[in-house]
């Protein structure tokens, strides 16, 4: 079985290089980011989402698949 491929390049389009970015369980938007982990895992609980994709937005502009 392939395991499926997002793009998550338009997503990701506002978000600064190397900022912690917390997505929607369904991947269809950012609920925060921040250049600390920490701080947009906070963000995250303030906003009331329950279980976010967190991950390190890379630093060039290259493709970004998850």
């Amino acid at each position: 079985m392939v395991p499926s491929v997002t793009d998550l390049g338009e997503l990701l389009k506002d978000v600064p290089p190397g900022a912690w970015v917390a997505i929607s369980q369904d991947q269809q938007r950012v609920v925060a980011y921040a250049a600390e982990m920490r701080d947009a895992l906070s963000k995250t609980k303030e906003l009331g989402e329950e279980c976010p994709i967190i991950f390190r937005a890379p630093q060039s502009s290259a493709a970004f698949v998850l």
